[in-house]
């Protein structure tokens, strides 16, 4: 299923930026074409959309594998659930919103040419703003569960050098679920309030390329400590990481 999700989020994230590159180029045109730009809105609407609900359905995941370890679902089951929520949740947001918001001529924004979803006039923008930040929150209270559970399954037979490395593990672990998860989208706050600040910017586009980055093995491999046998074994499940490590 870890595979399914991140092909899925990668497709997303592909498909959402070419439409993007797309409507960009439409809106160079000095007399806009309004139906190719809502076209291009609508897809980029959608499939970013579909980003986030596929880094939703990925701490689902992770979440329902760490909490009900004893629980198991049929493979066909978790596919349908991750599909219509992947796919299924984001077309009805985006559907809505451009049946209501477009035959007032309200859909896209007009004011600076741009091929986006309006805002000074509908509030369209919010369609995608409110799902999206709540997918971050509800990611974020993932990963502090997931967090939870490591060193609650460490809090046996933990010694002092255990507790020196535990901020470490903590720490790599986030580096890997934090960007996966995308609760670095949070970022994206800061370029829609302050959008001429180039810095914040270039680091949300820093943080969030690492979001399918497959991080190095050799760097986070080190069996000597209990906490990091335990995010690893988490991590393991979603990613596949240390299989090679373990055979060894």
């Amino acid at each position: 299923m870890r595979h399914v999700s991140i092909v899925n989020i990668a497709f997303s994230l592909l498909i959402a930026d070419i439409w993007f590159i797309i409507g960009a180029a439409i809106s160079e045109y000095e007399k806009k074409d309004l139906p190719a730009c809502s076209t291009a809105t609508f897809f980029i609407h959608f499939f970013y959309l579909a980003l986030f609900f596929w880094m939703l359905v990925s701490g689902l995941l992770l979440l329902y594998w760490t909490v009900m370890v004893f629980s198991h679902m049929s493979k066909p089951a978790m596919l349908a659930i991750s599909f219509s929520l992947g796919y299924g949740a984001p077309l009805i947001i985006a559907v809505i919103t451009i049946a209501v918001t477009a035959p007032e001529k309200q859909y896209i924004r007009d004011n600076d040419g741009v091929c986006w979803l309006n805002w000074t006039e509908s509030m369209a923008l919010l369609a995608f703003v409110i799902p999206s930040l709540t997918i971050v929150v509800i990611n974020l209270l993932i990963l502090i569960v997931v967090l939870y559970k490591i060193l609650k399954r460490g809090v046996e037979d933990v010694t002092q050098t255990d507790e020196r490395n535990s901020v470490v593990v903590i720490a790599r672990c986030l580096a890997i679920l934090t960007p996966f998860f995308g609760t670095t989208w949070v970022l994206g706050v800061g370029t829609m309030t302050t959008p001429n600040n180039l810095g914040i910017h270039i680091v949300f586009a820093i943080f969030n390329s690492l979001q399918v980055f497959n991080p190095v093995k050799k760097t986070l491999v080190n069996n000597s400590v209990k906490y990091n046998h335990m995010c690893y074994n988490i991590i393991d499940k979603w990613f596949g990481l240390f299989s090679d490590t373990e055979e060894k």
